[in-house]
């Protein structure tokens, strides 16, 4: 079980903070298109009878999504206020006994066994996470072969992610609250070719990608120069 002092860490107290405005901000526009584009790398997979794991589930939104296409869905969180957002929220439209939610200390190291899961979704997770090789090793280790992982990370070449860094940086020698607060914990970014030999060392084959993530409408959100976030979707091959 985890103990306080393994999950009392600055970004998970940052996520339990903002906890409570986490699903209205999954309802606005940006949101809803960087959620489609990520689903997008899905197709019209059937996910009838799998098991997925969503790793840093936050309020579970997407786990929702997810579970909706027909999959059972366990969602793992290191905060304690997104896990009981989760729970409170998971009595919706989803058939009962469709989602678990378990607050664990990091999927650096998850309590699962080899092997469990059919797909694993990761959306904008590894950017917060002390050491992503060890989460990819993780994720890999959870998979079954074949098994799919869709992930989200920033993108490094993104124009907008750039500019939003030099605004985080001058307003946070202003105030104590600076512009794109969550900049101060986002460490992690990518350009695709990067990320495909990242995946590759560690047993996963890049299948797919998009851009999203930005207020700019699709036609723009979706070059690479602007869209902050890369979608990757992958396969475990051994």
């Amino acid at each position: 079980m985890a103990t306080m002092a393994q999950i009392d860490r600055p970004e998970i107290r940052f996520h339990d903070e903002i906890s409570s405005g986490w699903e209205a901000l999954h309802q606005s526009r940006t949101f809803k298109a960087r959620t489609a584009a990520m689903f997008d790398l899905l197709g019209k997979m059937d996910l009838a009878g799998q098991h997925w794991l969503d790793a840093g589930c936050g309020t579970g939104t997407l786990s929702r999504v997810l579970a909706a296409r027909g999959c059972d869905v366990t969602g793992v969180d290191a905060s304690s206020e997104m896990i009981a957002a989760a729970r409170g929220g998971s009595a919706d439209d989803t058939p009962a006994g469709r989602l678990a939610f378990q607050q664990i200390p990091t999927i650096a190291s998850l309590p699962f066994a080899d092997r469990s899961f059919d797909g694993v979704l990761c959306a904008s997770v590894l950017e917060y996470v002390p050491d992503v090789a060890q989460c990819l090793a993780q994720i890999h280790r959870v998979l079954r072969p074949g098994g799919l992982l869709l992930v989200s990370i920033p993108n490094r070449g993104s124009l907008l992610r750039q500019s939003y860094k030099l605004a985080h940086a001058a307003s946070s020698r202003l105030s104590a609250r600076p512009l794109f607060r969550y900049l101060a914990f986002s460490k992690f970014d990518a350009s695709p070719a990067a990320m495909q030999g990242l995946l590759r060392q560690h047993g996963l084959t890049m299948l797919r990608t998009s851009f999203a993530g930005s207020p700019l409408p699709p036609a723009l959100d979706r070059r690479p120069a602007l869209g902050t976030l890369i979608n990757i979707l992958a396969r475990r091959d051994d």
